[in-house]
């Protein structure tokens, strides 16, 4: 009852989002100012067989009203139409089995980030958000047997760790080993990296840099806007509502990451109230 509660809340302030932009974006078409589009990324993690079907509506729902993109127009400049990307996180077998053929089925483009030292193994990392317990991230020969033209292989790091809690060298380990293991291993540049659980601070971003990726995601819809290294991402489910998936298409949740910031400085003004970091928020997917 309390998540249907704070979707909803969410619901509605992305509704009021979407309504002050789409009124901005009159206003600078009366004064002839072009503004250049943002790409909405969307992050999946399980497609299991009985939501193959709400998958599938919604990839029917994204071509009608978006434009799938491939990563590698991420940063170009968009004039016309709504540009999407879509992302996988973890590399699970269920990817393989029930989302690919239903985006190969509509041709759409797909990132697939993949945690290097857990293939073929049933990871422990599953227990820490919504995922079903009997997932498997795929062998080395399913991720070798994945179409190249479709799919884009990106880093994971190599154990889906927390990445601002371990010490310096192993996290550094983590970044820069996962790549050479999926290079090693598919025979071509990695230069995508998605932070596990989306965490990650200043110094885990120059890590990754000097790791030598040349995009990196979150997990909060959200990017420096005067820099393409770092991009934002909107976690999505099968089981989202339309309206709730349309919105998250357009760009409407974008004010998450606002919300975040503000709600960790109310609670610096109140210290005799436990204090919640960054952190606990993208663990608990709160607000």
């Amino acid at each position: 009852m309390q998540e249907k509660i704070t979707r909803l809340i969410k619901l509605f302030i992305s509704v009021g989002f979407f309504i002050a932009a789409w009124i901005f974006n009159i206003v600078f078409k009366v004064l002839v100012v072009k503004r250049q589009k943002s790409c909405s990324v969307l992050v999946y993690h399980s497609i299991w067989g009985d939501e193959r079907l709400l998958f599938a509506q919604q990839m029917d729902t994204l071509l009608k009203i978006a434009s799938p993109i491939d990563v590698s127009k991420l940063e170009k400049e968009y004039t016309q139409g709504t540009p999407v990307l879509v992302t996988f996180d973890d590399g699970f077998r269920s990817f393989r089995e029930n989302a690919l053929p239903e985006l190969e089925k509509r041709k759409i483009p797909v990132v697939l980030f993949i945690p290097s030292q857990c293939l073929g193994e049933r990871p422990r990392f599953t227990n820490n958000y919504n995922t079903k317990a009997k997932e498997i991230v795929m062998r080395p020969e399913e991720l070798l047997s994945l179409p190249h033209d479709l799919v884009t292989i990106g880093s994971h790091c190599q154990t889906h760790p927390h990445l601002p809690l371990l010490d310096k060298d192993i996290a550094k380990n983590e970044i820069a080993d996962s790549r050479r293991d999926l290079e090693t291993l598919l025979d071509r540049p990695i230069t995508l990296l998605a932070f596990p659980y989306g965490e990650y601070n200043d110094q885990i971003l120059e890590w990754s840099r000097q790791a030598g990726y040349k995009k990196v995601f979150s997990t909060l819809p959200d990017r420096n806007k005067n820099d393409d290294f770092l991009w934002g991402r909107i976690d999505t489910s099968p089981h989202d509502w339309t309206i709730e998936f349309k919105l998250k298409i357009v760009g409407a949740y974008r004010w998450l990451p606002w919300a975040v910031s503000l709600k960790r400085k109310v609670k610096k003004l109140f210290p005799f109230q436990r204090t919640e970091t960054l952190l606990d928020d993208y663990k608990n997917k709160k607000l």
